[in-house]
């Protein structure tokens, strides 16, 4: 058995019916009224000399739980799945991916962070919603995505794929009995759920994967050849080479979370849930809550 189907089948031996994190619900209520699936946070990451490096990403969600989208005509996944990994979309170009490629334990290499599915950096995310006055910080660990080694094939068993699959699994729960059967009989797809990713952003944002390389000196030019240009639109990932080997899904496995609620100045508290458990039992993640002054 290869890697990559070893880890898959790791993944689809874990049946049990698993609670979400106590903050899920009230954190994807606040993100909803802060735009949903285009809500904007802040992401931190470290590179590689142990310098922090901000920007703003947009939330696409949580991991196997993708919205709806008027642009997305794709074949959906079996919606058999949840989890409390709050999702994003980026380019494999970019700096974050590298941080979190030379952050991780792996120390990846910057070719690595550019060839495909790996990271587990340190990254902190900060959400602030202004309807609610609350501030949601998320600290844990972020893990970068690709379709072409994602599922099976010789360029999965030299990948991160295995450590990333298994860093999910632990994160994600069948999300009903009848989830628990369709579990049993497969047909969940990792290839399916990051080429989903894609067609939910607009044809303009999907064709943004195939601009000139980030940072690169305008005077330098742009491969036209490939295919590079600014103000392009994109169809579906499985047919656009120059797009599909740039476009990545990073997911962000939670490992402290608090709220900072501050509706009523007189009573504004600061609530802090920690992992206790990191050791991959099959009752999942485990979360400690305590209540601190903002």
């Amino acid at each position: 058995m290869s890697h990559a189907a070893a880890a898959q089948q790791q993944l689809h031996q874990r049946p049990t019916k698993r609670p979400e994190a106590p903050w899920k619900k009230m954190f994807q209520e606040h993100v909803a009224r802060a735009g949903g699936a285009s809500a904007e946070f802040a992401l931190s990451t470290v590179n590689s000399s142990g310098l922090p490096r901000v920007r703003y990403c947009i939330h696409r969600g949580f991991w196997a739980e993708l919205p709806e989208n008027e642009h997305n005509k794709l074949q959906k996944n079996p919606a058999i799945y949840e989890s409390d990994c709050p999702t994003f979309t980026t380019d494999a170009r970019m700096h974050k991916v590298y941080d979190l490629f030379a952050t991780g334990k792996g120390k990846g290499t910057l070719e690595q962070s550019r060839s495909g599915t790996g990271g587990g950096g340190p990254v902190e995310a900060v959400y602030w919603v202004r309807d609610t006055k609350t501030q949601w910080r998320i600290r844990g660990k972020a893990w970068i995505l690709a379709a072409d080694d994602i599922e099976g094939g010789e360029e999965a068993q030299n990948s991160g794929t295995v450590t990333v699959k298994a860093e999910l699994g632990r994160y994600m729960r069948v999300s009903d009995e009848d989830g628990h059967a369709q579990q049993q009989q497969g047909g969940w797809s990792w290839r399916r759920e990051i080429e989903n990713h894609f067609e939910n952003l607009s044809p303009q944002m999907r064709g943004s994967f195939k601009n000139p390389p980030p940072g690169k000196p305008i005077h330098k030019g742009k491969d036209e050849q490939a295919g590079e240009a600014l103000g392009q639109k994109a169809g579906h990932l499985a047919e656009e080479h120059l797009a599909r080997k740039h476009f990545r899904v990073a997911v962000i496995t939670p490992e402290e979370v608090e709220a900072v609620d501050l509706t009523d100045p007189e009573k504004a508290t600061r609530q802090i849930w920690t992992l206790s458990t990191e050791d991959g039992e099959s009752d999942g993640p485990e979360w400690n809550k305590i209540e601190t002054w903002p």
